[in-house]
């Protein structure tokens, strides 16, 4: 260590220079990133595909051990872990903005439409500690969340202020609140368990499974559409008639047995096992119908030692920074700003609807920078796909737990687009426009000084085949060929209205003036 610290005054780093110790043997998946040839026993090199020797049910399984976390304090900061999750537990409601103990049965379901306080606690040589988690529900009132953080303070004073507090948004529960379930823990979209509920109950449910043991595992409900399945993955389709549990091509055999146990949770009728590609016709109806979803064969075939990060691209500060945000989901992408996401083989450059151009534009020149100067050695060919709001690919949303396609506000509601529509029919069509644009590509060689694309009289791009357009025209946007004034006439509204639009509903526009 104070070699480390020496090496770093004589390069002249700044004093606030985080050093990071890394074990032989323990190494993250983030340092080994870093070289370009990292090899690990029973692996091969390269892009980290991994062989595992003999079937899953022999691999040797090193038991968790709880009492190590206290005198190894590195291990329980490594795995965010204080122990194994065995000591007393109590849980809250916030209603009217007050706590109202849950009862028993509703332990380990947790609703989107509410908050809920948990005190743990936990001895260390005979001496009580304590820890409040405080999860606010996606769906909660502005009002509940708040009440939720002033009754965590009422509560930490009725323990001497010991307790530590920890805020746990939906969908990024910590390894230690799963662990306290025991592998039996559900997440609702929305909804709740108070008593006096009368919000209707989905007739159908699909949720979500990852975690290979009972300290990992949780259960999400996400969009009960064909769009989100994941090869990855175990899910559970619970209809009224039935439930299925949904093996994917890449899930492994610990996972299918949290799925198990899970599911005896969320349905206690008998489960039907689906394998990925065998599913029966009944199975597809309860989803609407067919649809694309993430199925790359990288995820069914390999194990990666590759971690996806995601930045955060801002110039808010006044000067252009790329920050990573880790243990990520859906709910980090902010509207006003663009993201990379690098998973090593491609990087995502997705733009939020209200991302300023100058934003845009330094981060498209980071990302080339980003792979030029990776200490990898990586490819400079490697693919940067350009994904904007709204109109995320499979390839994209794979990489997130709990993918809503349906989470901004621009963006049509389920129910909407059937009741426009009119037509249930149609409804796999446009999952599939929505969920498998075709997104621009660069890499970091490309040079991004591109000039306006050349406009043409309205006349020379309606009704017209590929083969009869002028030179110089892309015919899959020709609305980008048209003059201002005429794009304004012939839409009824502005380019950068129609962008915001879905991308199903302008390719319909597109097609009723001709210009598809």
């Amino acid at each position: 260590m104070n070699q480390a610290l020496e090496f770093i005054k004589a390069k002249k780093y700044p004093p606030s220079t985080q050093v990071e110790i890394q074990n032989d043997g323990a190494e993250s998946a983030v340092f080994q990133q870093l070289f370009q040839k990292w090899i690990i026993p029973n692996r091969t090199s390269g892009l980290g595909k991994t062989h595992t020797v003999g079937s899953v049910a022999k691999v040797e399984q090193v038991k968790f051990d709880a009492e190590s976390l206290h005198v190894r304090p590195e291990m329980a900061a490594k795995q965010n872990m204080v122990d194994d999750g065995s000591g007393e537990v109590e849980v809250w409601r916030i209603e009217n903005l007050e706590l109202v103990p849950v009862e028993s049965r509703w332990l380990g379901h947790f609703y989107g439409g509410d908050c809920y306080l948990l005190l743990y606690t936990y001895l260390i040589n005979e001496k009580k500690n304590y820890i409040i988690y405080i999860w606010q529900g996606r769906s909660a009132t502005q009002d509940e969340i708040t009440a939720s953080a002033y009754q965590a303070v009422t509560l930490d004073q009725k323990y001497n202020d010991e307790p530590v507090q920890i805020r746990v948004p939906m969908g990024k529960e910590p390894p230690h609140f799963m662990a306290i379930f025991k592998g039996r823990m559900v997440v609702y979209q929305g909804g709740t368990s108070r008593a006096g509920n009368n919000e209707p109950v989905p007739s159908t449910r699909l949720f979500q499974v990852q975690g290979t043991n009972d300290k990992n595992t949780k259960a999400f409900e996400v969009p009960a559409r064909a769009s989100s399945l994941n090869s990855n993955d175990v899910f559970i389709l619970k209809t009224q008639s039935c439930c299925y549990l949904w093996y994917g091509k890449g899930c492994s055999g610990d996972e299918r047995e949290m799925a198990k146990s899970v599911s005896d949770i969320i349905s206690r009728t008998e489960k039907l096992v689906v394998v990925e590609g065998q599913e029966p016709a009944n199975f597809w109806i309860a989803l609407g119908g067919k649809a694309p979803y993430a199925n790359n064969k990288r995820l069914q075939e390999e194990n990666l030692s590759i971690v996806p990060r995601l930045f955060e691209c801002s110039n808010q500060t006044g000067r252009f920074l790329a920050t990573e945000i880790p243990d990520f989901n859906q709910d980090d992408l902010e509207e006003d700003d663009v993201f990379l996401l690098d998973v090593w083989d491609q990087v995502f450059f997705w733009i939020g609807m209200y991302a300023n151009e100058a934003e845009k534009n330094a981060a498209a020149v980071m990302v080339q920078e980003y792979l030029k100067t990776h200490p990898s050695g990586r490819d400079l060919e490697t693919p940067i796909v350009v994904v904007k709001q709204g109109h995320e690919p499979p390839i994209f949303t794979g990489w997130f737990m709990a993918w809503d396609p349906f989470k901004w506000d621009n963006m049509v509601s389920y129910e909407d687009m059937k009741a426009e529509l009119g037509n249930n029919s149609h409804l796999s069509q446009i999952t599939a426009e929505i969920t498998n644009p075709k997104p621009d590509v660069f890499n970091a060689n490309t040079n991004l000084s591109p000039g306006p694309l050349p406009t043409f009289p309205l006349d020379m791009l309606m009704n017209k085949s590929a083969e009869e357009l002028p030179e110089g025209v892309d015919p899959s946007r020709k609305e980008e060929h048209l003059s201002g004034e005429d794009f304004t006439r012939v839409f009824g509204m502005s380019p950068a209205a129609f962008s915001a639009l879905p991308r199903w509903k302008q390719q319909s526009l597109k097609k009723e003036k001709g210009l598809f």
